[in-house]
């Protein structure tokens, strides 16, 4: 099931230009797959790339800024530093959420186990929501129990230029 998806791109004269979807899905375990613009096939195509999340989590635009937007950031080489410690001390963990996205970010609900690698976390998440980010994006919800929740999320993101679509009529 989908739970929401969520396109980065540009607002232009002829209408919104996606770089990048992201998909919400819930199997095997809640999780945003990234794809990105092929511009051979003028199409998007996975890239692989997971991040188990945490339904419950106020940070899943944010995480996912932070896994898949870096470059996006209007604030990178703050967030770079931030992150920095966290790309180094995570070792991927048989059996962990980690291990199967094969990213340091791929699973923030296994990295806020750690009061260390949580203050490294929550310092990018606030850097990244105080700074903003370069790209617009539209968000369409297909759960009504997530809206506030994503909702929330995009309001705390500093001068985020943002549509949101929800599926409470």
């Amino acid at each position: 099931m989908v739970f929401a998806c969520m396109m980065w791109g540009r607002q232009e004269r002829e209408g919104f230009s996606p770089e990048k979807i992201l998909w919400l899905v819930d199997s095997p375990h809640p999780h945003w797959i990234e794809t990105q613009k092929d511009n051979l096939k003028l199409d998007f195509k996975e890239t692989g790339f997971r991040q188990f999340v945490s339904l419950s989590s106020k940070y899943l635009i944010t995480d996912a800024m932070l896994m898949f937007g870096l470059n996006y950031a209007n604030s990178k080489a703050k967030l770079v530093e931030a992150l920095n410690p966290l790309r180094l001390t995570v070792r991927v963990n048989p059996g962990s959420y980690l291990g199967i996205s094969h990213h340091f970010l791929g699973a923030p609900f296994e990295l806020e186990q750690d009061e260390i690698l949580r203050e490294f976390l929550n310092s990018a998440r606030k850097t990244l929501e105080e700074e903003g980010f370069g790209l617009s994006v539209v968000l369409i919800s297909y759960s009504p129990y997530l809206e506030d929740l994503l909702l929330s999320n995009l309001e705390r993101i500093n001068g985020l230029s943002y549509k949101f679509y929800g599926d409470t009529p």
